[in-house]
């Protein structure tokens, strides 16, 4: 399992490492996996790394992209936020720029160092439940 191309673990705060060239039948598994994570109807955080070996087809990237459109009010309701560790200082403003703010439904986040991404995320859990209230 450690060698799959994603790799999904832990709840509430979720680690997904995107590590090696995924294809579109492994992108459509990881994406069962997130649709389990929904289904369970609590707050929960992503904390996303992607190596420099992490690739997708044109095909799982097109299956991604329908299942976040499809998802989006879900993703929303439940996710308290998205934090990515970023390869560098260059990626930070890609992987969480206003762009992808604002395609997120939810808050999110990237830093280089992976205990500050880690520290941001655990943070949401705070603010996401002071506004359910």
């Amino acid at each position: 399992m450690e060698n799959a191309p994603i790799i999904v673990k832990g709840w509430p705060l979720v680690e997904v490492v995107f590590q090696g060239e995924a294809d579109q039948q492994q992108v459509e598994q990881w994406l069962l996996q997130m649709d389990a994570l929904l289904e369970k109807e609590q707050p929960f955080g992503l904390l996303t790394k992607t190596t420099e070996e992490s690739a997708f087809s044109d095909l799982a990237r097109k299956a991604m992209g329908l299942w976040f459109k499809q998802q989006r009010e879900l993703i929303g309701r439940w996710c308290v936020g998205v934090s990515r560790i970023a390869i560098n200082e260059a990626a930070v403003e890609r992987l969480a720029g206003p762009k992808m703010q604002a395609a997120m439904p939810c808050p999110i986040f990237a830093a280089v160092a992976d205990a500050e991404a880690r520290q941001w995320l655990e943070n949401q859990f705070s603010v996401f439940e002071s506004n359910s209230r």
